[in-house]
C-alpha cells in the first residue's frame, strides 16, 4: 500500500517536531549542567575562601596577643628595672630601663606587621590565591607611610645611633607585596569626619534613588545643592584624614592602639635587697607609693626625680566593646564584663575571581558588571583574656597598664571588628576615597571623565550632578514624604545592615 501524500507530509512534520523537542531538551540538560558545575565550583571557591580568610584573621590575632603579652611582660621588668635603678640610688632610670621602653615600641611595631605577613601564609595554605590589587594597594600606601615617617619618626632609641625604625618598617611591610598578597586588611586610619561625600550611604541612596533616605539625612542638599563648589569637604581636609595614621606609636596595620606614658613624679627611694622576686617589689614599691601619696608633708629628700615612659591601653579604644559601636553592635545577648572590650582585633578581606560558563546566557548589561563575578568573603577575629582581681575576672585592659593577660582568640562578627567593621572592605571604597575623591573635590565630575575613572562611588558622584535627578527626589518627596519611615535602632544602620558573621 502506497502512504497518501498527506500522510506523509504529516510524518515529516511529526519528525521536525520532535527533533525541535530534543534539541530544547538537550539545550535545557546542557544549560542545566553548566548551571551545576557553576553553582558547585562558586560553592567550592566560597569554601576555599572563607576558611582562608578565617585562618589569616586568627593568625593575625594570635599575633596581636603575643605583642601585648611582650609588652606587658616588658612593663613588669621595666618596674623591676626602676625598683633596681631606685635601690642604687640613681637620679634617672638607667639605660637599660629606657632599652625597655625601646624594646616596647618595637614590638608595637614589628609584632602586628609579622602578624600581617602570618596572616599571608595561612591564606595562601587553606586555598587563597595572590590578588594583584592587593599587592598594588598596599604599595599605594607605602608612599603615604614614608611620606608620613619621614615627617614623624615613630620613635627614637635611647640607645646610641639607632635613631628611627622608617626604613626597618617600610622593609617589613614592602615584603607583603614582594611575596603575594592572598588577603588584605585596611590601614588604621582615625574615623573619618561626618560628611556625605564620606559616607557610603550617600552613594547607595543615590544609586537605588531612595528618596526617603535623602528626606531624614540630606534633604536640605537635595533641595539646594547647585554644583561641585558648594560642598564644604576640601582637598586639605581630605589630606589631613590621611596623614592622622597612628604610626609614630603603633604599627598602620592591625593596630594594637596603645599609648606611651611619661610618669614624671617623685619615686621613693626603697633599699630592696637583691634576690626579691618581682611580686615583692612591685608589692612593696605599691605600699611605699600609697604611703607617700597619703602622706601630708613627705620628705622629698627621700625620694628620686624620675621619668619613666609605660605602656598603657589607648583608653578611647580599648573602653566598652558593646558599648562604643551601640547601634551597630550585631549581638543582643548580654557580654560578659570581663571580656567587653574594644581595642586590637584584625580583619581581613580576600576575592576570588569566579568565572561561570553560564555567564554566556546573561544580558549585556550584565556582563559589564563584573563584580558578580568576584566573591568577596571577609572575617574579623581578636585576641581575648581577663586578670584576676579581689572582685574576680576583670578585661585585660582593667588597670589601663598594658600586662600580660591574653590567652585566646576568636573570631568575632565583622560588625564589631573597630579595625575593619564599617566600610573599609566595601568594594572600591578605600580606592575612591584615597585616589580619586581628592581630585572630584578639586576639578569636579569632569575629573572622573578626563581620567576614565568608572568607580561605582564616582559613577554615583556623576548622577548626582545631574540637576533633574535631584529634581525627581525632591518632586517624588513632595507628594510621598509621609510614606518614608525613619529606620528603627539597633544592628543595622542606614546602609542597609550589618555584617554579623563573614
Amino acid at each position: 500500500m502506497i502512504a497518501h501524500p498527506k500522510d506523509q507530509i504529516g510524518d515529516a512534520r511529526k519528525s521536525g517536531q520532535t527533533l525541535i523537542f530534543m534539541a530544547l531538551v538537550v539545550l535545557m540538560m546542557a544549560f542545566a549542567a553548566l548551571f551545576y558545575f557553576d553553582l558547585n565550583k562558586t560553592l567550592h571557591i566560597k569554601g576555599l575562601s572563607r576558611n582562608g580568610v578565617d585562618a589569616a584573621a586568627l593568625s593575625a590575632a594570635r599575633w596581636q596577643a603575643i605583642s601585648l603579652n611582650m609588652i606587658g611582660s616588658l612593663n613588669i621588668a621595666a618596674a623591676i628595672s626602676v625598683t633596681d635603678d631606685l635601690t642604687g640610688g640613681a637620679i634617672a632610670p638607667s639605660p637599660e630601663t629606657e632599652l625597655i621602653s625601646d624594646l616596647q615600641r618595637r614590638i608595637s611595631f614589628s609584632g602586628p606587621l609579622l602578624g600581617y605577613i602570618s596572616a599571608q601564609q595561612a591564606g595562601k595554605q587553606n586555598g587563597v590565591f595572590n590578588n594583584s590589587d592587593f599587592a598594588q594597594t598596599t604599595r599605594t600606601d607605602m608612599s603615604d607611610f614614608e611620606r608620613i615617617l619621614l615627617e614623624n619618626p615613630p620613635y627614637f632609641s635611647p640607645s646610641g645611633g639607632y635613631t628611627s625604625a622608617t626604613d626597618e618598617l617600610l622593609a617589613m611591610i614592602s615584603l607583603l607585596p614582594d611575596q603575594g598578597m592572598a588577603v588584605r586588611t585596611s590601614a588604621q586610619y582615625p574615623n573619618f569626619p561626618y560628611h556625605l561625600l564620606l559616607d557610603p550611604s550617600f552613594y547607595d541612596a543615590i544609586a537605588g534613588r531612595n528618596w526617603c533616605w535623602f528626606y531624614y539625612n540630606a534633604r536640605s542638599e537635595l533641595q539646594n545643592y547647585d554644583n561641585w563648589q558648594e560642598w564644604d569637604l576640601t582637598p586639605e581636609d581630605l589630606i589631613s584624614v590621611f596623614d592622622q595614621l597612628p604610626i609614630r606609636s603603633n604599627s598602620p596595620y592591625l593596630t594594637l592602639w596603645l599609648n606611651w606614658v611619661t610618669v614624671r613624679d617623685h619615686i621613693p627611694s626603697i633599699p630592696f635587697p637583691s634576690g626579691s622576686s618581682w611580686e615583692d617589689v612591685i608589692d612593696n614599691l605599691v605600699t611605699a607609693l600609697t604611703n607617700f601619696y597619703t602622706n601630708d608633708l613627705p620628705d622629698l629628700e627621700n625620694y628620686n626625680a624620675f621619668d619613666t615612659e609605660w605602656a598603657y591601653y589607648d583608653p578611647g579604644r580599648w573602653s566598652s566593646w558593646s558599648g562604643t559601636l551601640t547601634e551597630n553592635f550585631p549581638w543582643e545577648g548580654e557580654i560578659r564584663p570581663e571580656i567587653d572590650h574594644g581595642g586590637a582585633d584584625a580583619a581581613f578581606e580576600t576575592r576570588s575571581e569566579n568565572e561561570r560558563f553560564t555567564r554566556e546566557f546573561e544580558s549585556d548589561e550584565a556582563k559589564q558588571n563584573q563584580l558578580s563575578d568576584r566573591i568577596h568573603t571577609t572575617a574579623a577575629a581578636k585576641p581575648f583574656g581577663t586578670l584576676d582581681s579581689d572582685d574576680g575576672d576583670v578585661p585585660a585592659n582593667h588597670y589601663g597598664l598594658v600586662l600580660p593577660a591574653f590567652t585566646d582568640v576568636r573570631l568575632i562578627p565583622l560588625g564589631s571588628s573597630m579595625s575593619g567593621g564599617g566600610d573599609q572592605f566595601r568594594e572600591g571604597w578605600l580606592e575612591f576615597v584615597q585616589n580619586h575623591l581628592f581630585g572630584y573635590l578639586q576639578n569636579g565630575p569632569t575629573y572622573f571623565d578626563a581620567n576614565g575613572i568608572n568607580n561605582y562611588y564616582a559613577n554615583q558622584l556623576r548622577t548626582w550632578e545631574d540637576q533633574s535627578f535631584r529634581a525627581d527626589g525632591v518632586t517624588w518627596l513632595l507628594d510621598n514624604s509621609d510614606r518614608c519611615t525613619r529606620p528603627s535602632g539597633g544592628p543595622g544602620g542606614s546602609s542597609g545592615g550589618t555584617s554579623h558573621g563573614h
